[in-house]
């Protein structure tokens, strides 16, 4: 038994509760649990839109492929569009490059030349 000792005051103290924790104290408020699930609901729509969306991630990165796919097929034609202007270019100007052409995809020849074809 314990004894009381005369001139101290004796403070009894009651065993603590636990407090209950953040978790227990939301799920006992049914407002607050609707609020955290609606608030949890519109973050997981936000990041899906974010990502998935026809504004978001894949999109960007879809559009970002086919403008780099659509910037090479532009200079692809660029170049053909140069040459293709060149070709023009020696066609008005360039009477030897003419006869070339026209001795080679068209088989004209001069009068009094004698064509030879070789069988292979």
């Amino acid at each position: 038994m314990a004894q009381h000792v005369p001139g101290m005051s004796q403070q009894v103290s009651s065993p603590e509760l636990p407090k209950p924790g953040l978790v227990r104290q939301i799920l006992a408020t049914p407002w607050l649990t609707l609020v955290l699930m609606g608030s949890s609901l519109f973050l997981l729509a936000m990041m899906a839109f974010t990502v998935w969306g026809d504004r978001g991630l894949l999109a960007l990165w879809r559009t970002q492929h086919e403008l780099e796919r659509l910037v090479r097929e532009i200079e692809i034609v660029e170049q053909k569009n140069a040459t293709l202007s060149r070709e023009v270019q020696r066609l008005r100007s360039d009477l030897g490059y003419i006869e070339k052409i026209a001795r080679e995809e068209l088989g004209l020849v001069r009068p009094g030349e004698i064509v030879f074809e070789f069988a292979d």
